[in-house]
Formats: C-alpha cells, structure tokens, sequence
C-alpha cells in the first residue's frame, strides 16, 4: 500500500491546483466587482419592485436579472471554492467572508423578484412568455405551479434572508475538517496516519486487513467522540426544512423537498423501494465473491472498498490521464475532446491531496468560464472513472451555459447525476473493446461495480433510504438523537446488504461522512442519474451517432424537466424499465466476474 503523508497548501505542486484566475485575475479584481455588484442589487430593487406587471419592463428586468445572477455566481465561487482547498488560510476565509455580505444583500433585496413573477396573473405570464421569452417556458411553468405555496411578499423576504445566513452544513463542515483529529493507529508492527481524507482515499480500500480495520476502528473512534455535535447540526437542519415545509402548506418535507428539486414522489417512492429489492441480492453476491477470493470468513462493512484482485493495479499518472480520457471520451465528439484539453490546460482541476482540504470530488460549474473539478489524486487508475465523471458535470454546465441563459442554467437534481454517470459506464466500456485480457476485463468490471454501481447505486442509495426513514420521523414529530440516527443507519445496512456481510462496530456512524444530507434529498438522485446513463452509455455503444442525441440534451439546461430530459434522451423514467434495466445489468456484471474469476483459476 502507499503511504500518503498530507502537506500543508503551500508546499503543493501549483500546476495541479485551481487557477482562480480565470474568474478574477485578484483579489482587488474581486472586490471591486463585489462592491459593484453591491450597487446594482441595490438599483435593481429601487428600479424593478412593484413594476413587474408589464410586458417590457419584466422582459428588461429579467435580463439584468440574470447579469446580477451571472456576476454573483462568478463571485460566490471566487470566495468558496478556495475555502474546499485551503481552508485554514487566512486570505481565503476572509474572501469567503466579505462575500456573506453580498449574500445577505442578494437574498433580501432581490427576493422580491420570484415573489412579484408568482404574485402575475397567469394569462399575462401566457402572453409574455410567448412573446417575449419563449425559452422561459417551463421556467414560468413552475412558477405558477409555486403559486399556493407562496407566502406574502414580506415573509418570503425574512425567509430569504435567514436561508442566505452560514447554514449548519458550514458548521458541519468546520467539525469535519477543523475539529476532528484522528490518532495514528498500529497494524502489523508499524504506525499510519489517519484523517478523514486518508482513511477514505487511502485506508478503507486498503488490501491488508490488518490495516483496514485497524484504520476502521480508529476513524469510528473518532466519529463517535464528535457523533452528538453531528446529531445536533443536522437534526437542526431537517427541522429548519420541516419548519418551512410546513409554512408553505406541505404536508411532508420530503414533498417540499422534491418540489424544490423539480422531482415528483412517484419516481422517488418506486426509486426507493426498487433498489432495495431488486438490485441488494446482485450486490450481496458481489461481496460474497469478495470474501470468497480474499478468503475473509468474517466479512464486515469494512470490507467492502477492498479490490477483487488486490495484485493487479494500474498507476496512472495526472498527465496520462488526459490521454486515456481523450480516447474513452471521444465517441462523444470534437468538442467534447477540446473541453477535456482546456480543463487540463487551464487548471480547471484541483488534483492533490493536501491539509485542509475537502474529501471526496465535486465540479463546480461557472458557466462560460471553467468547471471547477475538486480531486484527492492517488496514482491510481480508479481516479479516472472519478475524473470522467466530474467532466460529465463540467460538459453538462458548459454546454448549458453555451446555449441557455441563467433561469434556466440549472437543471432538476432527477437528472443531474446522468451526464457524470453515464461518462464512466463509457469508459469502462472503452476499456473492455480494448483490451482483451481476461485479468484486466475482470480489473474494469470489477471497478464499474464497486466505483460506479456501488458509489452511486448503493452508498447513496443507503443514503436515500437513511434520510427517508428519517424524515418520516421529522413528520411524524417523533424524537431524534443521535443514537437514533445510528440505529436507523443500521438497520437500512443490515436490511440491504443481509448476510453477505456484518455491520462492524462503528460502521452505523456512516451517517456522518457525507454533506449530501444537507442538500435535500441529492442522494437519491445518484442511482436516477446512473440509471439514465447506464441507458445512455449503452446506447452509444451500439451507435456511435446516438452521441449527437446525448450533447444536445445536454445543451437544454432547465428547460425542459427530468422527465421529458430522459425521454428526449431515449430512456423514459415515468416507467420502471429503465430502472430495472440497469439493475439487470449490475447482475450481468456480477456474472461475468464470477465467469472470469473462475476461469483464471483454471
């Protein structure tokens, strides 16, 4: 295994970190444009508010609306994005903090703006949309749809506000990566590190076991010192959620929170239940072969992120991984090849592994500027199924931003997770057409299994399941405390991954290590993305000319719905074939590793 020691920020290699640059050449550049920006929402209110109601001052005011939007976005992630790097420098949190100002500032003065469009007769919005802005269709869509949940014009503005002030995923944040501190621990006679980033980019996938549980126990440990302080965060969080789902007239929350995502509960409820019966047994049978090749009779949650085969590892360095992506990706087309040059060549990643830096990976999109691809590099080829999906994000945004304006640059969470899934099933399936070898054909299914089926299909289908027992806790205004979060956690493991495995001690924090719990129901939406690139990826396989289908689906921003997204894309998602499509397939990815395991043994 390879020791990883993290550096401070400043002894990294800069070429591979973000060039903010490209978002403002410095710090002066930034504040100048803030104390602008500023003045315009200030003009903006004073100009627009109370004047909506006719065909061309709304049709002007929405386009400065989406300049203020445009600049904002370009703001907002010049102060946080840095914050995900480099969050002990004190330059950094001060950029992010002036930015708070500006924040506030957006939400009260501007929140007059979606409450005034609301407030506008539907006939009037009919007759503007058709003569003025015809590409805001499903934009105004929705608005009148939000009409009966919309409250008076000054409570929307104390809402906006209070929404706009640091939220307890900042102070989940700041307890994850600035309080906890991690012991060392001991494993056959030597010392390792531990961290968050360490155990989860380096420990947990750790081929001895000695390591990965003796690195399991001592991040639990952790965990549970700091599990009440976590409990609190986010059961505050949830009852802030609660709260306003209840003012806006929702039973639920998990029905506000799937109107806030453009998503609808029949496709969540049959997501939610599906997977748990359709997908778990393909899934146990994976883990049962992970324990049969490593010869573990005591298979334990811990077990999981092992390798099938733990001597076969291909190293990858970051300049050949532009290479493998070019050539995996290109079926996709010219411009998509060009993108993946431009994000290497103007810093578009943040590659290394450093203190005060975030877990995990995201793309944060501005668009017609970059996509912001955060990475922890660790040498390994897995890394560039990680790569392939946050450019699937990056293309996704940028193509959007090429052809959409700001109301619709965004898209329903249902179908945001497609693009980034559906990048890594071509490449897997780029890596099976060219290379033969059973060994390196076993490498790559078992990769798609355990980095794109399993990251995507289970831990955050778990997740999804977790928060949905959850927040039917919250409605039922039943109590809830850590040890209860634990316990839910617990059984939604047990239930899914039955006997193939035992939940060890500690493994029931889980609930802690991910921030998706504070972006509304985003966990589910991975498994729907991945069952509409899983068809997408597929479907480009067969024919290479599908992908012509594929980008201008992606050039359609919010637009259009998830729903009519999917089906523009060929897979339509109102049924539940799609769905048991791609579970179908991580069972013939299941059998086929067995096939060829059993035939490298012969």
């Amino acid at each position: 295994m390879a020791e990883i020691k993290l550096v401070p920020r400043s002894e990294v290699d800069k070429k591979y970190t973000w060039d903010m640059t490209l978002l403002y050449k410095t710090d002066e550049d930034y504040k100048k444009t803030l104390e602008k920006t500023k003045k315009e929402i200030i003009e903006f209110k004073d100009k627009y508010e109370g004047k909506l109601a006719d065909y061309t001052t709304l049709n002007e005011a929405i386009l400065k609306y989406e300049a203020i939007e445009e600049e904002c976005y370009k703001l907002s992630h010049y102060a946080e994005l840095p914050m995900a790097v480099d969050r002990f420098n004190d330059n950094v949190v001060a950029n992010a903090t002036i930015y708070e100002e500006l924040s506030s500032l957006l939400a009260s003065k501007l929140s007059f703006f979606s409450t005034e469009l609301i407030s506008l007769d539907e006939g009037f919005i009919n007759t503007f949309v058709a003569d003025y802005r015809p590409d805001l269709k499903y934009y105004f869509e929705k608005i009148i749809n939000m009409k009966k949940h919309v409250l008076p014009k000054e409570v929307e503005e104390i809402i906006a506000s209070y929404e706009s002030l640091p939220n307890f995923y900042r102070l989940y944040e700041v307890t994850k990566h600035e309080d906890m501190q991690f012991d060392s621990f001991e494993a056959n006679g030597k010392t390792y590190e531990n961290s968050f980033v360490l155990y989860e980019n380096l420990h947990e996938m750790a081929n001895d076991t000695n390591v990965r549980r003796a690195a399991a126990k001592s991040f639990y440990k952790t965990l549970n010192a700091y599990k009440n302080t976590s409990a609190n965060e986010y059961i505050s969080h949830i009852k802030r959620e609660k709260m306003l789902a209840t003012a806006r007239g929702y039973d639920s929350v998990i029905d506000y929170l799937l109107d806030k995502q453009d998503d609808s509960r029949e496709l969540y409820d049959r997501q939610i239940k599906t997977l748990m019966t359709d997908l778990a047994p393909h899934i146990r049978r994976y883990i049962k072969l992970l324990a049969r090749e490593h010869k573990i009779e005591d298979m334990q949650f811990a077990d999981c992120k092992i390798n099938l085969d733990p001597d076969f590892e291909i190293d990858m360095t970051i300049e050949e991984s532009r290479e493998y992506l070019k050539k995996a990706l290109g079926v996709l087309g010219e411009d998509y090849v060009k993108m993946i040059d431009e994000s290497y060549d103007k810093r578009w990643t943040d590659f290394p592994q450093n203190i005060g830096k975030s877990t995990g990976g995201f793309c944060a999109t501005v668009p017609n500027v970059a996509g912001f691809i955060l990475l922890s590099w660790t040498g390994k080829m897995n890394e560039v199924f990680v790569l392939a999906h946050e450019l699937g994000h990056a293309y996704h945004f940028m193509n959007t931003g090429k052809h959409q304006t700001m109301l619709n640059n965004n898209c329903s969470l249902y179908f945001v997770e497609a693009p980034s899934t559906c990048n890594e099933v071509i490449v897997s399936n780029y890596l099976l057409q060219t290379n033969k070898n059973a060994r390196f054909k076993r490498w790559v299914i078992s990769n798609m299994i355990s980095r794109t089926y399993f990251h995507n299909m289970v831990t955050h289908y778990l997740e999804a399941v977790y928060q949905d027992r959850v927040y039917k806790k919250v409605d039922n205004n039943e109590m809830l405390t850590a040890e209860v979060l634990s316990t839910i956690k617990r059984e939604v493991m047990e239930e899914f991954f039955g006997d193939s495995l035992v939940i060890n001690e500690g493994a029931e924090l889980t609930w802690m290590r991910q921030p998706h719990y504070y972006m509304g129901l985003y966990p589910y939406t991975y498994s729907a993305g991945l069952t509409i690139g899983t068809a997408v990826a597929n479907k480009i396989d067969k024919n290479p000319s599908y992908a012509d289908t594929w980008l201008n689906v992606l050039s359609k921003g919010s637009s259009m719905s998830a729903l009519d997204l999917s089906k523009l894309a060929g897979c339509d998602v109102s049924t539940a074939e799609p769905l048991k499509e791609a579970i179908s397939y991580v069972g013939y990815l299941v059998d086929q590793l067995y096939e060829l395991t059993d035939e490298l043994k012969k």
